[in-house]
């Protein structure tokens, strides 16, 4: 075997092996983490008698069809909708917040309801959409839940890639990227004693930011599949390229891509090995993160 030779073949392990080390790390931090009830939203929606505030973070104008949505809710006996009703959120945001949380806070700062149902605008609901929640969130004694709507352009090209970019790997150790917070149930004994939208005020990744300060302050929160009672348009804009991004990309591919090309590249029944192994670990890592929402 020539140097050259040589040189590729070592090459080629240390990619493989790589490649595999990276996806078996993802799994096992995945694995290890502690089981999270597998919970469900009820067909039937049962009536809510507690008072409920349902909070659109935007302006009146901005929002037009997802007041009307949540003004049409049924079996909720006392509840009331809150948008913004001036534009002043954007001039006094502070720097360190994102507009939609400086948008929940000042519209939460007027709601009275025990619960508090935080909806973006665009999200379309189904009439029970908000008492199924409810009812999901004290059947099982929770303090907060996030619903996850379907997305209705999953096809595009840029909501896929910014779905892979949010997969488990041995940076963001599953710590929930992909979480959508466009539809969140909190009670109001949670949502104070988090200060609000304070802990997560500028967070990218909203979602996951919920369930890992709702969880260390030792609230209950969980993350249900909402496709039946609600949708949404995910943005088809390209993500910003930034130093996160670079290495969302970068560990994506080390963890992801690596096990692939040792297989298909590999000329050795050994690296061919550690490739499908890595495959393996990945195939097992996401479909354990589905689950344990």
């Amino acid at each position: 075997m020539s140097d050259e030779e040589k040189e590729s073949s070592g090459l080629g392990f240390l990619l493989a092996l790589g490649g595999a080390a990276a996806a078996i790390y993802t799994a096992y931090k995945v694995f290890i983490k502690p089981e999270v009830t597998e919970i469900e939203l009820n067909n039937v929606a049962s009536a809510v008698n507690s008072e409920v505030s349902i909070l659109i973070p935007a302006h009146l104008d901005e929002a037009t069809s997802t007041i009307r949505e949540a003004k049409d809710q049924h079996h909720l006996s006392n509840f009331d909708v809150l948008a913004i009703e001036d534009k002043g959120h954007v001039s006094d945001k502070p720097e360190s917040w994102t507009s939609k949380a400086w948008g929940c806070q000042r519209i939460a700062f007027k709601a009275t309801g025990e619960y508090l149902v935080f909806i973006e605008p665009g999200i379309k609901l189904t009439p029970d959409a908000v008492a199924l929640s409810i009812n999901c969130l004290q059947e099982n004694n929770l303090d907060a839940l996030l619903i996850q709507p379907t997305i209705l352009n999953k096809t595009e090209p840029a909501v896929i890639a910014n779905f892979l970019l949010s997969l488990p790997t041995p940076l963001n150790e599953n710590e929930g990227t992909d979480i959508d917070a466009s539809f969140l149930v909190i009670n109001r004994n949670a949502y104070s004693a988090m200060a609000g939208h304070t802990r997560v005020a500028n967070e990218k990744f909203e979602g996951g930011a919920w369930v890992k300060e709702l969880t260390a302050a030792d609230f209950k929160v969980a993350v249900v599949d909402g496709s039946g009672v609600a949708s949404k348009m995910a943005s088809i804009e390209l993500p910003v390229l930034d130093e996160d991004l670079a290495v969302r990309a970068g560990t994506f591919l080390g963890t992801y891509l690596l096990p692939a090309v040792a297989i298909l590249g590999g000329r050795s029944s050994f690296k061919q090995f550690l490739g499908s192994l890595g495959l393996i670990a990945n195939i097992a890592t996401v479909i354990k993160s589905r689950r344990i929402r």
